[in-house]
């Protein structure tokens, strides 16, 4: 018993009193000092903390103070308070971590780099990184996180800034930033975007300008703090993977939202879109409020589609579609769609896997099949 309540934040000379206490009732020093064996010299000391704790009380009988121990009960309250305080504690340590985790990053790069605080150390670090740079030379970004709306107010205006003075950027942005301004490819001239798998979730965007590069965590409070590198070193390494991340010609999505991005990528890419193995319920039934978004988009930029259905399927598709039906014995859990250069492919049984290939070599086999399931079909 003794352990446990040591565990929870007592002293042992604090439950010794707590529990002479318990016995005696209400009670003057002396007593309690005989009881628990405390020293007399420091008996107050004790029954102050305790008091703090909620786990004693006193009242005045003429001049004299006598002690009574709280309910046993008022220990819940007191860990519960505790619980309070560590969570507040935790929130508080969690605000200043990314602060502490650069300082760690710091260290090892002493005089190399520096660290930035706010929006205009945001602006200091940002405006003065493309200084650096030479008209046709190219940013590498990876793994831009969702951003708050001032940032991302900013980065529009820094693009164009870095735009206006030639510089290009190829840009990785992880799944949780898609639809946000800092996104748009309106926003972001002489860039080409990308997106990480969903399964790849980075802490930190980092930004690589030649041989400076500027780390940019995700944004845990109010203002920015981000850290810049002078290093050849350190850039290049993040280059290096960068660049793996950038060539990764097939990705695969886990659930709907590789369907949803596919329907969003067909719209962007703007060319032809091939489709089989389609049953009207999958995407209806699944993302139909994409699917209508998709259907209005594609009709607004007037991009042609052939589509080939199981026969018998109730279909919901833009006017710029051409649709021919197969005997249900060509069909099974696969959805298949050729738009450019990529092929999307979605396996609808448990667990939803979507499975995007961008390379020329196979989008062209593909079509080459399609065009024979489309002369065979009616």
């Amino acid at each position: 018993m003794i352990e446990l309540l040591e565990q929870v934040g007592l002293t042992k000379s604090e439950i010794k009193v707590y529990f002479a206490l318990l016995e005696l009732g209400s009670s003057s020093t002396g007593a309690i000092v005989d009881k628990s064996g405390a020293s007399s010299s420091k008996i107050y000391e004790i029954l102050e903390r305790l008091i703090q704790k909620g786990l004693v009380s006193y009242v005045l009988k003429g001049k004299i103070k006598y002690f009574e121990a709280s309910s046993p009960e008022r220990i819940i309250d007191y860990i519960n308070e505790k619980e309070k305080e560590l969570k507040q504690q935790k929130q508080g340590i969690e605000k200043i971590l990314p602060e502490l985790m650069l300082k760690k990053e710091l260290s090892k790069f002493k005089q190399d780099a520096t660290i930035y605080k706010g929006m205009k150390g945001l602006e200091t670090a940002f405006f003065e990184a493309v200084k650096t740079m030479k008209k046709g030379d190219i940013v590498h970004v990876t793994g831009v996180p969702s951003r708050s709306k001032k940032v991302n107010l900013f980065f529009v205006r820094w693009n164009k800034f870095r735009a206006e003075h030639g510089v290009k950027m190829k840009i990785l942005f992880n799944e949780s930033a898609r639809g946000e301004l800092q996104t748009k490819p309106e926003n972001n001239p002489l860039a080409k975007i990308k997106y990480m798998p969903e399964e790849i979730m980075t802490p930190a965007a980092i930004n690589v300008f030649n041989e400076k590069t500027i780390i940019f965590p995700s944004e845990t409070e109010k203002q920015p703090i981000l850290i810049t590198i002078n290093s050849k070193e350190v850039a290049e390494s993040f280059k290096a993977q960068f660049d793996i991340l950038w060539n990764q010609q097939t990705i695969v999505y886990t659930g709907l939202t590789g369907p949803k991005i596919v329907l969003k990528d067909m719209v962007k890419t703007g060319k032809e879109v091939l489709a089989f193995g389609l049953e009207e319920n999958k995407l209806q039934k699944n993302v139909p409020d994409e699917l209508n978004e998709f259907i209005k988009d594609m009709e607004g930029k007037k991009i042609p589609e052939k589509l080939l259905f199981k026969k018998g399927s109730e279909i919901v598709v833009s006017k710029y579609s051409k649709v021919k039906f197969l005997p249900k014995e060509f069909f099974n859990p696969l959805h298949i769609e050729i738009y450019g250069n990529k092929v999307a492919i979605t396996d609808w049984t448990e667990p939803i896997t979507t499975i995007i290939m961008e390379k020329t070599e196979i989008a062209e086999a593909y079509r080459k099949y399609f065009d024979l399931l489309w002369k065979m079909a009616k």
